[in-house]
């Protein structure tokens, strides 16, 4: 295998182990070990794909929104019912994953395109739920986890919200800045390039 396909080779594996997931009894050592595994491959990916050259590609970039997207919507039905937590917190779980998925909205109508941030925030937010499962594993039902929970609610709601401006407000869609903070400077040197091939246009005509 070529270095340069070794990230994407780590998002379909990760697309495989959610999948996985769905034969494994929840929140047994061995739904866990797969999840951990999962959340490993999604922290590695991306740092893969920046130091190998040639690496980055739109297909890995696809492949990775739908890999993470595969492995949220597994978690919520298939390991978030075995969870002892306040009734309401697997509502407001649901809710989070509209809320979600609505941030493709905002992609739609300006971009006329479906896609996902690849942040850190996102990774922030990967993290968490991973913490959510481990510390579940070691103290299951108890009220720190109900709480750890909230905290995970919260920040999903958040953390999407900053999602949706960040694309609202890009000049074009791209999905691996980092934060708000570059989307200035993405929106110049997009206006740039495209000042430079209208100059190029005129001058060829």
């Amino acid at each position: 295998m070529k270095l340069k396909y070794i990230p994407n080779a780590i998002c379909i594996t990760r697309g495989l182990l959610a999948i996985s997931l769905i034969f494994i009894p929840p929140l047994s050592p061995a739904s866990i070990t797969v999840f951990l595994l999962a959340g490993v491959s999604d922290m590695i990916d991306g740092t893969i794909a920046r130091r190998i050259k040639g690496a980055r590609s739109e297909l890995g970039a696809e492949l990775d929104s739908m890999a993470d997207m595969l492995l949220v919507i597994v978690s919520v039905f298939f390991l978030l019912p075995a969870f002892d937590i306040w009734p309401w917190q697997q509502t407001a779980i649901l809710v989070a994953l509209c809320f979600k998925l609505l941030s493709a909205v905002p992609g739609l109508i300006k971009h006329r395109k479906v896609f996902f941030l690849h942040t850190l925030s996102n990774k922030v937010l990967a993290m968490i739920l991973f913490m959510g499962a481990i510390f579940y594993f070691i103290l299951p039902g108890s009220l720190a986890v109900k709480i750890y929970f909230v905290f995970m609610i919260v920040s999903v709601f958040i953390i999407t919200l900053e999602e949706m401006i960040i694309i609202a407000t890009l000049a074009y869609p791209n999905k691996n800045l980092k934060g708000f903070w570059e989307v200035k400077r993405i929106n110049q040197e997009f206006r740039q390039r495209s000042e430079e091939n209208e100059a190029s246009s005129i001058e060829e005509k």
